[in-house]
């Protein structure tokens, strides 16, 4: 594991493709029409699976463990939009606290947050 520290970040782009969506609509059994209907709105679990990649990948990264999280889903996100992630560490004690942020840009060309939440984290000594 790296060494942690208040305030680091992680940032990476996604952006949902129809096939992924099928592929998680399959998955997860979530067929609501809400999902295949245009504009196709985004699952709110898959937006929290690009934040887990982060979190199990990049920061802290391989061998942490979710203890609990809180999400708010304040807006939402259709399918083909450009999705910012990012993950910032908030607090490192024996848990492991961060924050994330999904966002996309708006129509006034501003980010718009479809995702926000905190984590609290194991992390691998």
């Amino acid at each position: 594991m790296i060494h942690l520290q208040v305030g680091q970040t992680v940032t990476i782009k996604r952006t949902v493709t129809q096939a992924e969506l099928e592929q998680f609509m399959k998955i997860s059994g979530d067929c609501n029409e809400v999902h295949m209907q245009k504009p196709a709105l985004v699952h709110g679990a898959l937006l929290n699976s690009f934040v887990s990649a982060v979190i199990g990948t990049r920061l802290p990264g391989h061998g942490t463990l979710l203890l609990g999280q809180n999400l708010r889903f304040p807006n939402p996100c259709y399918l083909g939009e450009e999705i910012t992630i990012v993950v910032t560490i908030e607090s490192v004690k024996k848990i492991v606290v961060c924050s994330f942020n999904c966002s996309v840009i708006d129509d006034i060309n501003s980010p718009k947050a479809v995702l926000t939440g905190t984590a609290k984290l194991l992390c691998k000594s």
